[in-house]
C-alpha cells in the first residue's frame, strides 16, 4: 500500500471566530513531528463574524483560508471546496468548534497507513462517547440508526474522518444538508473502514448551528442515498471490513 507523504486537514467553518485560532494551534500540534507536510484549509461561509479573519491569523502561513461566496451556506459544499483545493494524497475533515479533538488526527492517519481507505472517529464503538447534553445524545443514536439503512458505519453520522484521497469519486458526491461524510461513505469507492473510538466534545464557544432545517435535510438525504443504492444495484451495506478499533 502507497504510504501517506502529504496530509491535508480540511475545516469548514461559519461563525466560529472564537474556537478556531485554538482549534489551529492543537490541529499544528498534533500534525507536528509526525507529518513532514501538511497543510490546513479552512473553508469559511461567509461568516459574519469575521471567522475567516481570525483563521487567516491563527494559520500564520501554515495553511490557507478558502471563503465561500455562494447564495446558500452549506458546510457539505464547503467541504468540497476544500478537498478540490487540497494538495494532500490524504484529507482529514473535521469542525472547528472544538467537537473533535484534533489531537486523534494521528491515530486516523495511521490507520491509512495500515491500508484502510477510511478512518472514521466514532462515538459508538468501544471506547467511544459523546459529553453532549442527553437530549443531544439522543438525537444523534437515532439519526445513526437511520443512517445504517444505507450504510453498516455504526458512527454514519461523524463528521470526523480521514480518507485516502483517491478514494472519493468526487463526481459522484451530490450531499444534501450538512453530513458530507455520510455521502462519502455511501458514494465514494470504499473497500476497508476502521472506526477509531473517541469522545466527542461540546462545543467550546458560540452557538450550534443544528436545528429543525437540519434535521429535515438529513431525512431527505437519507431517502436520496437510499434511492442510489437501489437504482446502482447496491442493496448490500457498505463492503469491505469495518474494524472497532483500539488506538
Amino acid at each position: 500500500m502507497a504510504g501517506v507523504s502529504f496530509v491535508s486537514v480540511v475545516i469548514p467553518t461559519y461563525n466560529e471566530a472564537e474556537n478556531i485560532a485554538a482549534t489551529v494551534d492543537r490541529t499544528v500540534a498534533s500534525l507536528l513531528p509526525s507529518e513532514a507536510e501538511y497543510e490546513i484549509l479552512i473553508v469559511d461561509d461567509a461568516s459574519p463574524d469575521r471567522t475567516a479573519a481570525a483563521a487567516a491569523l491563527a494559520l500564520r502561513g501554515r495553511g490557507r483560508v478558502i471563503q465561500r461566496r455562494a447564495p446558500k451556506r452549506s458546510l457539505s459544499l464547503s467541504v468540497l471546496d476544500g478537498i478540490r483545493e487540497s494538495r494532500g494524497d490524504v484529507i482529514v475533515v473535521m469542525d472547528g468548534d472544538g467537537n473533535h479533538p484534533p489531537e486523534l488526527i494521528p491515530f486516523l492517519v495511521n490507520k491509512i497507513r495500515e491500508g484502510y481507505d477510511l478512518a472514521i472517529a466514532s462515538r459508538y464503538v468501544k471506547g467511544g462517547s459523546s459529553r453532549e447534553r442527553l437530549s443531544r445524545r439522543i438525537i444523534s443514536r437515532f439519526a445513526c440508526c437511520v443512517g445504517r439503512v444505507v450504510t453498516g458505519i455504526r458512527d454514519n453520522t461523524s463528521g470526523f474522518f480521514c480518507v485516502r484521497k483517491s478514494r472519493l469519486g468526487m463526481a459522484r458526491l451530490a450531499p444534501v444538508g450538512f453530513k458530507i461524510g455520510l455521502e462519502i461513505f455511501v458514494k465514494s469507492g470504499i473497500n476497508s473502514v476502521c472506526e477509531v473510538p473517541f469522545t466527542f466534545m461540546s462545543r467550546a464557544k458560540g452557538r450550534s448551528k443544528f436545528g429543525l432545517r437540519e434535521t429535515a435535510l438529513y431525512f431527505c438525504h437519507i431517502g436520496k442515498l437510499l434511492f442510489y443504492k437501489i437504482k446502482s444495484g447496491l442493496l448490500t451495506t457498505l463492503p469491505g471490513v469495518i474494524v472497532k478499533a483500539r488506538r
